[in-house]
């Protein structure tokens, strides 16, 4: 019950390289408000001329956090005039730039957000369950702070909230 914080970072990171690797991804980052807390690879990417931020995602999730966070409550907001009939209100496309990858995002308890870059985010949020479960129970045992909701609930008052989200690319046209 009681383990070091280094032991739990480990863990954490094996399970950070899993979920990176089960969606063939090429990069994964753990975040909180303050901006990457790890990231798989431990090296980040290559810089790519061209991109915002020099193709560097953990440099857009440090600078847009609070607009990822947003992602989740976005999504569920209610239809609004002009909306693209994607469920929620209108948002900007953060990873316009990142054409060629997809994303999966999830958040517990809207205080810690993981970010993978794959291929097939949806793919990778239909295998993942396990995995996020057993990354859920690890966070809120390195973090104690994680356990309480950006709204000041949780503790011994619920259980956590996981929330996720995909960003999927159109299909080219054949």
């Amino acid at each position: 019950m009681f383990e070091s914080k280094a032991r739990l970072e480990e863990d954490v990171r094996g399970l950070l390289d899993a979920l990176r690797d089960l969606g063939e991804g090429r990069y994964a980052a753990l975040f909180d408000a303050k901006g990457v807390v790890l990231q798989s690879p431990d090296e980040g990417l290559p810089p790519r001329a061209g991109m915002p931020f020099g193709g560097d995602l953990r440099r857009l999730v440090q600078s847009r956090a609070e607009a990822l966070f947003g992602l989740p409550a976005a999504l569920h907001a209610p239809d609004v005039p002009g909306d693209r009939g994607e469920g929620g209100g209108e948002t900007k496309d953060l990873f316009e730039a990142w054409a060629e990858d997809e994303f999966f995002l999830a958040f517990l308890n809207g205080r810690v957000g993981l970010l993978v870059a794959c291929p097939d985010a949806k793919r990778l949020e239909g295998e993942s369950g396990r995995l996020l479960v057993v990354m859920a129970d690890r966070l809120l045992r390195f973090n104690p702070a994680w356990r309480i909701d950006e709204r000041g609930r949780g503790l011994f008052f619920g259980s956590p909230r996981l929330d996720t989200v995909v960003i999927e690319r159109p299909n080219p046209p054949a």
